[in-house]
């Protein structure tokens, strides 16, 4: 039982440190004979230790040990191969070409963010080399290039040689499924835009059903950002599961409560190979799709462990996306708080998760950007309930037209008016002072239920005069 917490504890802090150091680009990473000769002798000092207490504890140490092993290659890999290379010295690079490894998302300044795996570059002059690695960019185009994209870029490279600032673009290549992929996409977008008259709630519509963003949605954007629920707008595991549950709702009187809920996982892997591959959206897939053929109190951490291991080794360029780091810092928290789930109301579920949740995110933000927003933990709170209702409803827009536009326009209003509030009383954020302050008021407060779970288990004991719990079940006699 104890060994189980050490695993499941390891799991929910080691993945997501592994992202953050990927994210950060650490050379931490980068030392595997080190690390291997470091849980060699690890494994090797625990196995003396308890070589007294049988060959199932030696059998756990070693896979513990194993695993952990691969997990930092795999990472450090795929570090590796994210590192851009080139033949040439930045300056002299004006053509780069590469496949884009996620659709281009729309930026404030009007411009496409392209993320491109690199394969060859050029200079001015004509000279062509070798690249690789993967790298941002910047670039004026009025649609949205969808993953998969093969194209050349003609620009320069920002003086950091992270950023490629491009003036146009040539696409060289896009396969039959990702040109079909993007007619659904455009006729989705056009539908919104014939039931949905006002800018704003269309804008949000789009967002949440397909991820895209146009410029009526930055506002919005700005507010969430300011009240710490920009997590909420962005397509992730919350979207997906509202997609599970309902397709299990709508099946379980056809197909039973089981196989409904492996055709709800099917109808959102279509919804996910549509929208495109956005890191948070495969992490929540992988996960439903695993969780299907495990069972047990294990599962939640083997499927976390597992997701995480085969995302980075299909999509290494993963690795060093920001979504991608705050997808598994968000569920490492959500999974850490069902390990210590003491005694507590199951009215109060919603705030604990979000708590730890917050509290696993606030270091990523507080490295990246300097500072963190505390008010997502009582605005998220509130918010997330009304995501739900506003996803619901705009896919009753989008299948029953106009009469439902009113309904997705005051619940936008109300999620307005919600972040406005929350930016208003936090907008400034905190540093890192202040989350300091926070983590020692969250660990006071787990002490705290514990402590108090621990003295209600004692006096009921003391009670029944007995070392176990006894629980009788709940009857009506006013018939008898």
């Amino acid at each position: 039982m104890r060994g189980s917490f050490w695993v499941r504890l390891g799991t929910v802090l080691g993945v997501p440190l592994l992202f953050f150091l990927a994210a950060k680009g650490s050379s931490l990473l980068a030392y595997p004979l080190v690390v291997a000769m470091a849980l060699l002798i690890l494994g090797f000092g625990l196995h003396c230790l308890e070589l007294s207490l049988g060959s199932d504890l030696k059998k756990t140490i070693i896979k513990i040990t194993a695993v952990s092993f691969f997990c930092y290659a795999l990472f450090g890999w795929a570090l590796a191969g994210n590192q851009v290379e080139m033949a040439f010295t930045p300056a002299r690079v004006t053509r780069v070409e590469g496949t884009l490894t996620e659709d281009s998302l729309l930026c404030k300044s009007g411009k496409q963010l392209l993320r491109i795996s690199l394969r060859s570059c050029a200079t001015q002059d004509g000279a062509e080399g070798s690249a690789k690695g993967t790298i941002s960019a910047l670039v004026k185009v009025d649609e949205v290039l969808v993953s998969g994209t093969r194209l050349t870029l003609y620009g320069e490279l920002a003086p950091e040689g992270s950023l490629f600032l491009a003036d146009t673009l040539q696409v060289l290549a896009l396969s039959r499924w990702r040109a079909f992929r993007r007619t659904i996409l455009l006729l989705v977008e056009r539908r919104f835009f014939q039931v949905i008259e006002d800018d704003a709630s269309r804008s949000l519509a789009l967002m949440l059903l397909l991820g895209r963003t146009s410029d009526s949605a930055f506002p919005l954007k700005e507010v969430s950002v300011q009240s710490g629920c920009a997590h909420l707008l962005a397509l992730s595991g919350m979207h997906l599961q509202f997609f599970i549950a309902l397709f299990s709702i709508l099946l379980v009187p056809l197909a039973g409560k089981r196989r409904a809920r492996g055709f709800s996982v099917g109808i959102a892997l279509v919804y996910v190979l549509l929208v495109g591959p956005k890191p948070s959206l495969i992490r929540a897939m992988g996960m439903a799709l695993i969780s299907l053929f495990l069972k047990g109190r294990m599962a939640p951490y083997y499927s976390f462990l597992a997701t995480a291991c085969i995302q980075v080794a299909l999509f290494p360029s993963a690795v060093s996306s920001m979504g991608c780091l705050f997808s598994y810092a968000a569920y490492g928290g959500l999974l850490c708080n069902r390990l210590f789930s003491f005694y507590r109301p199951k009215a109060l579920e919603p705030f604990f998760a979000s708590l730890y949740a917050i509290l696993f995110t606030a270091i990523p933000t507080l490295a990246v950007w300097g500072t963190w927003q505390i008010g997502g933990l009582l605005i998220a709170f509130l918010a997330s309930p009304l995501m739900f209702f506003l996803m619901g409803s705009s896919l009753l827009v989008l299948l029953f037209g106009k009469g439902f536009s009113p309904l997705v326009g005051a619940l936008q209003r109300l999620l307005h008016a919600l972040f406005s509030w929350g930016s208003s009383l936090f907008g400034g954020g905190v540093t890192l002072r202040g989350f300091l302050f926070y983590l020692f008021a969250v660990l006071t407060l787990l002490a705290s239920i514990g402590y108090a779970e621990r003295a209600l288990l004692i006096k009921r004991r003391d009670s029944y005069e007995l070392e176990i719990r006894i629980r009788f079940t709940e009857s009506h006699q006013g018939l008898a």
